[in-house]
């Protein structure tokens, strides 16, 4: 035995060795991390979402939901494009981050004035700017909407390289694209996909050479319009219909642009697999508001892209993560595009600063399974600078309203909103299209005094926040309407 055991002992030296050399290097293994942001999205416009449109078929998309978590119960931080983005880059509400507005397009006349002042700040650090200190090399692809290339562009975000188009397409028209600062194209709606696709795998491909972790935003065109899905997505019926409106708002092509979004999806998971790098890579795909209806549906909620109903901000969202979250789940719990952030951050371990506040919180305990419930149990509905609703858990109260008194509602939902003389009280549990008004005047008490918090920091129409930046912009942010001093 006295000659055995030396042997025991080396081997159980090499085993222990093995073990703790391997969870080291598990600990410092970064995971690579996408996030895919569509346009435009409604909470019922994917397959695994249970599309209630016959022509929505999500092969690609309903697998990853099933090999990650898919979330019911997600809130984009606005029901528009520019602040939705910004917050979930940032992690802070539109309002607090300094982009409760959207920016012109650049190729439009009568924008100048705005966009010198409208974009996302450079003073706000981006979750790519945290993840470069990291060693993390990063890339945006697609669109960007948070600002004029020259003021706001992707690479003074921190992004290492940007190719797309700034903002949307126009109908029937080419629009410049990018390669980091410089126009290097005039393509079509149409064309743009694949280049997203083609530039995402690049990427990657280059990313695995260097023996770098990367995080890739993936901004879709899709499903915003124009509504011009390549032919070969479409069935004859679709495309007769297209043919007829030229790529005017038509809801019947509108299944096609989704299946066209999950073919590239699908290519995008495809390349992860071929390179071996699917189970260490967080893939996160997420509408950054309802839709514009009425082409997709935000089912079974009330309201879609513009507005404050749950359409508006309840959209689709999943992450599959295979080496840090276990696949087939399917959450309620309350969370937002604001806590994107900070789940990347803990997922990546890097520190948030702590010169700002952030709204978001870290997801990764209650999606590894450790914790039941949420960290998240309020939201507040701002539209613009006002505020519109806010949430407890199921309970929604949405607060008084004039669409007639111009500066308290803004710009893109002077059409849409309706007034309300009175707070309206829901409970989402058992009214998912907030029609039923309920009558809790304690419940009312206590989500008005909520409300006054969030007015105190981020204010409303008709007052500052105490951590709302004054915007430069010689106006009202609200009704872009110039003030002009006397």
């Amino acid at each position: 035995m006295q000659n055995v055991t030396p042997i025991y002992l080396c081997l159980f030296g090499l085993l222990f060795f093995t073990i703790v050399t391997a969870f080291a290097q598990s600990e410092n293994e970064k995971p690579n991390i996408i996030l895919i942001y569509v346009d435009d999205m409604g909470y019922n416009d994917l397959g695994c979402y249970g599309a209630i449109d016959p022509g929505i078929k999500t092969p690609n998309i309903d697998l990853l939901a099933a090999k990650g978590i898919r979330f019911t119960n997600y809130l984009s931080a606005s029901n528009v494009c520019s602040p939705s983005r910004g917050a979930v880059l940032t992690g802070r509400y539109p309002q607090r981050n300094g982009l409760p507005v959207t920016p012109g397009p650049n190729d439009r006349p009568g924008f100048d004035l705005w966009n010198e002042h409208v974009g996302l700040p450079l003073s706000e650090i981006t979750v790519v700017e945290l993840l470069k200190s990291q060693g993390y090399a990063t890339a945006a692809f697609g669109k960007w909407h948070l600002g004029k290339m020259d003021g706001f562009g992707p690479r003074q975000q921190g992004f290492d390289e940007y190719i797309g188009r700034l903002h949307n397409f126009h109908i029937g028209r080419a629009g410049t694209w990018y390669h980091n600062e410089d126009p290097v194209d005039e393509i079509k709606f149409s064309q743009a996909h694949q280049k997203l696709t083609d530039a995402t795998i690049d990427f990657m491909e280059r990313q695995q050479q260097n023996d770098k972790p990367f995080f890739i935003y993936l901004a879709h065109y899709l499903v915003h319009g124009p509504w011009s899905p390549n032919k070969e997505f479409c069935t004859p019926d679709e495309w007769a219909s297209y043919q007829e409106k030229k790529g005017k708002m038509n809801p019947k092509i509108f299944p096609a642009m989704v299946r066209e979004l999950d073919y590239h999806v699908g290519l995008v998971l495809q390349k992860l697999e071929e390179l071996n790098i699917g189970k260490e890579t967080m893939v996160i795909l997420a509408s950054d508001n309802g839709p514009w209806l009425p082409a997709g549906s935000a089912f079974p909620f009330s309201g879609g892209k513009y507005q404050t109903q749950e359409g508006g901000h309840r959209v689709p969202a999943i992450i599959r993560w295979p080496a840090g979250i276990p696949a087939e789940q399917v959450s309620d719990q309350l969370v937002s595009a604001l806590d994107i952030l900070p789940t990347i951050a803990a997922a990546t371990r890097t520190l948030l600063p702590t010169d700002r506040k952030y709204d978001g919180y870290n997801l990764l305990p209650m999606m590894s399974g450790k914790e039941k419930l949420s960290p998240r149990k309020e939201f507040a509905y701002y539209n613009g600078l006002t505020l519109e609703a806010i949430r407890q858990v199921d309970w929604k109260l949405h607060l008084p309203r004039d669409p007639d008194l111009t500066a308290s509602c803004v710009y893109w939902a002077k059409r849409r909103n309706k007034k309300l003389a009175a707070p309206m009280l829901n409970n989402l549990q058992s009214d998912k299209a907030e029609k039923i008004a309920l009558d809790d005047q304690k419940k009312i008490n206590e989500l008005e005094a909520m409300a006054e918090i969030y007015r105190e920091e981020l204010g409303d129409w008709n007052r500052n926040g105490t951590n709302r930046p004054k915007s430069t912009y010689p106006g009202n942010l609200n009704t872009r309407e110039v003030v002009v001093e006397k």
